[in-house]
Order: structure tokens, then C-alpha cells, then sequence
């Protein structure tokens, strides 16, 4: 029993876990503990579980389901069984010369399933780096209404599209056993850094390249650090007509780093990712999907005092996701109204 897996990640501790060795073990296997009347939860790296039960409960880890089903060069896509990592997910796909590189940034040992379940508070943007964006299509699995399956074009001809029903739904209709991803063959590229930024000028520069229809594969800022870095992807001359526009409208950067500087720096977020249950500060930290305007100079304006750290891995046109770090884990609680609700979206604790 992996005692120090759940404990760094504030899971409470199941009294069996289950590893499934195939889809066909999975579903066997949930529905084998639906009919003795157990509670179960699916369980990827549990970085983003949610809705624990207090009780006893069992385990049933997505380790062994981690396959590339297919790579279709043609279509851009790739088929993947839910347990992959994404960043296992990364290196695969760049020895079949493809990346992800204009998904946005992502916990690097998280789960393809668990990033796809997890709850959001609100639509996601086309474009908007949110790898909802790029799933076009999922196999799931329900103990009662049997399996799903969403065909992707041209062979559709598997009824209407419920994809809804599974991403972004925990598995509260069904588990997601299998996704297909758009992906890309790499793009030339710039990583793009500016020093000594403020939360609000952060947001006016992301407002401004997204209103030039400009738009990062990622953006990440950095209260404690004042760092606002992202990075633009786009062939040779368009990418440097971009460069030469930002510095125009934002000013020129602090530093420009080539694609591998972007590809390194973003492998580096995405270690350090906030999104994590088993992140160091994980107790002391709450989410706010806040509007883009909210955002000030001052952080203890719009999020209370007591604030640590405030960080945002997330933008788009209109809303940023910030992970605010209080000094003291009971402050996350305290400050769950500190946002004004005409600025807030959505906000919860990380470990919950």
C-alpha cells in the first residue's frame, strides 16, 4: 500500500487499491465493485482527485494504462489509453516528431484522464491552450450504461457527440478510458520574457496580444518573481513580424530565448506546476478564476491579506487562473470570499 502517495497528496487512505492491467480489466473491474456495493474512485496520479469519500473506499489506479493506441501522421492525432502521463505523453510523441506544443501548461505528471475529468468553472476558449481544446474525441466507460465511444471525422458514425458528459465531470457519468489529441509538428519558435511586472500590467499584455489575435501556446506570471514569460510559435517570417510587434506595443522584452529555451522552460513549469495536490504548498493554497480586469497591482486588494505568492499558469481574453499561496493553511478557508463576486468565476481549495 502506497501510504506516502495519498499522504502527499491530502488523499484520504483506501483500504485496497486495484491496478488494471487493460481497459477490458478496467471495466471488468469497476463493475465488478458496483455490483458488491463498494465505493471505488479512479485514481490517475491524483494530482486532481476530488470528491474522496470519508469512509472506506478502494483505489482503482490507471498505472498500467498508459499505451499509445495510435499516432495518425495525416490527421495530426494521437490516440492515447487514459493513464499516460503528459509528460510521458511529450517525449513519446517527440521521437514520432510531433509535440504539444501549443497546449498551454499542464502538470507534467498528471494524468491524460485526470486532466480531461478534472472540474472547470467555467467554457474553455477555443485557442486558449486548455487541452479540452485539442480532445476531439474520448472512449468511456459507465457500469450501468455500458461503454462510449465518439469516432473521430471522417468515421463518424457513432451517434451524437457526449464527450460533455465525461470531460470535466470527475467520473461521476462514467470513467474516460481512452483520448484522441490533436498534435503538431513542431513550430520555430521564441520564449519571450519581461522583468519587473505588476498582475496588472500582466493582464493588459495579455489582453493586448489576444485583442491582436496574437495568441501564446503558454503564459505564465509570477507575482513573487514580477515575471511575466510565454512563448510564440509560428513560422520564420510571421514569427519574427510577431517579435517585432511586441516590441512595439509591450515594449522590448528583458530576454529572447530560442525553441529550445521555450520547450526547456516550459518542461521546467510544468514540474513545478501549482495544479497539484502534491504540490509543497499545497494546504495553504487556493484557486481564483478571477476576470482579467480584477487584477491590480497589489494581490492583498483582490485576494486578502496574508497573501504568500500568487501565481498564473492559465490565461485567456478574459479570465486568468491564479493559485494564491497564504501564509497559513487556516487562511484558505478565510479568504474564500475575498474576491468580489463581479470579479469571480469560480474559486476552491486545492485539497479539497
Amino acid at each position: 500500500m502506497q501510504t506516502e502517495f495519498f499522504r502527499q497528496r491530502h488523499l484520504t487512505q483506501p483500504v485496497q487499491q486495484l491496478r488494471p492491467a487493460s481497459v477490458e480489466e478496467l471495466t471488468e473491474t469497476i463493475s465488478a465493485l458496483e455490483a458488491d456495493g463498494r465505493t471505488w474512485r479512479l485514481i490517475g496520479d491524483g494530482q486532481h482527485a476530488t470528491d474522496l469519500p470519508g469512509g472506506d473506499y478502494t483505489a482503482v489506479r490507471t498505472d498500467e494504462l498508459d499505451a499509445i493506441l495510435d499516432v495518425d501522421a495525416t490527421s495530426g492525432t494521437v490516440q492515447v489509453e487514459a493513464g499516460i502521463r503528459w509528460s510521458e505523453l511529450a517525449a513519446a510523441l517527440g521521437e514520432e516528431g510531433f509535440s504539444l506544443q501549443r497546449y498551454g501548461l499542464h502538470p507534467a505528471s498528471a494524468t491524460v484522464g485526470g486532466l480531461l475529468a478534472r472540474h472547470r468553472p467555467a467554457p474553455t476558449l477555443l485557442r486558449g491552450g486548455d487541452l479540452l481544446d485539442g480532445c476531439i474525441a474520448v472512449g468511456a466507460f459507465h457500469p450501468e450504461s455500458g461503454d462510449y465511444r465518439y469516432i473521430t471525422a471522417p468515421r463518424k458514425a457513432s451517434g451524437p457527440d457526449l464527450r460533455h458528459l465525461f470531460v470535466g465531470a470527475g467520473h461521476s457519468d462514467g470513467v474516460i478510458v481512452d483520448a484522441t489529441l490533436v498534435v503538431w509538428r513542431p513550430t520555430n519558435a521564441r520564449l519571450i520574457r519581461y522583468d519587473d511586472v505588476s498582475p496588472a500590467d500582466a493582464a493588459g499584455a495579455v489582453e493586448t496580444m489576444f485583442a491582436a489575435s496574437i495568441t501564446p501556446a503558454w503564459v505564465h506570471y509570477g507575482w513573487k518573481s514580477r515575471t511575466l514569460q510565454f512563448e510564440i510559435a509560428a513560422p520564420g517570417q510571421l514569427l519574427r513580424a510577431r517579435v517585432e510587434w511586441l516590441k512595439n506595443r509591450l515594449g522590448a522584452p528583458d530576454d529572447i530565448g530560442d525553441r529550445e529555451d521555450a520547450r526547456t522552460r516550459k518542461q521546467w513549469l510544468q514540474a513545478r506546476h501549482p495544479h497539484r495536490r502534491s504540490h509543497p504548498d499545497a494546504d495553504k493554497m487556493r484557486i481564483f478564476w478571477v476576470a482579467l480586469s480584477a487584477l491590480g497591482d497589489d494581490p492583498t486588494e483582490l485576494f486578502g491579506d496574508g497573501v504568500e505568492d500568487v501565481e498564473i499558469p492559465m490565461f485567456t481574453p478574459r479570465r486568468a487562473t491564479a493559485f494564491v499561496t497564504y501564509k497559513q493553511p487556516e487562511m484558505v478557508d478565510e479568504r474564500a470570499d475575498a474576491v468580489p463576486q463581479e470579479a469571480l468565476w469560480a474559486t476552491h481549495q486545492l485539497t479539497n
